[in-house]
């Protein structure tokens, strides 16, 4: 297994492609304080090993709850793009039956770098909306990295 070495890992570009927050009628008559948040998580890996690029797509739903049972119609939905460049990418990549598989180590290094970003920029997106800003919860990055 290869050494993971930070100064060979740069972010290329980030782009957020889906920022949508969204409320009900009921909501905008009655607006409530959240008690809490369901939010769930999903993500998109793709490999250019020629480029030694990796691309990983973080996509967030976030719901408002009451009492945390109770959804009060504020959910957001968000969706980031992450361009990744790894020097050293194909030492971290095997293949096994046709696709491409990238090595746990480098996996959860990258999905933690992305989520982590991820949890500014959301929680700066809705710094201004009836959320009041949401902070993502800290996270075991296998539990995303295996997540589609």
């Amino acid at each position: 297994m290869s050494t993971i070495h930070p100064e060979f890992i740069s972010i290329l570009s980030i782009r957020v492609y889906r920022a949508m927050v969204t409320s009900s009628e009921e909501f905008m008559e009655n607006q409530v304080k959240p008690d809490g948040f369901e939010i769930k998580l999903g993500q998109n890996t793709a490999l250019n090993i020629e480029n030694k690029n990796v691309r990983i797509r973080l996509n967030v739903q976030i719901e408002a709850m009451k009492a945390e049972t109770e959804p009060i119609g504020l959910s957001g939905d968000y969706g980031l793009e992450f361009q990744i460049r790894v020097e050293n990418l194909e030492e971290f990549v095997t293949e096994k039956d046709g696709i491409m598989i990238i090595d746990r180590k480098l996996g959860n290094t990258l999905i933690g770098i992305v989520f982590s970003t991820a949890r500014g920029i959301i929680f700066e997106r809705t710094s201004s909306t009836f959320f009041n800003g949401v902070l993502l919860p800290v996270i075991d990055p296998n539990t995303l990295l295996y997540k589609k």
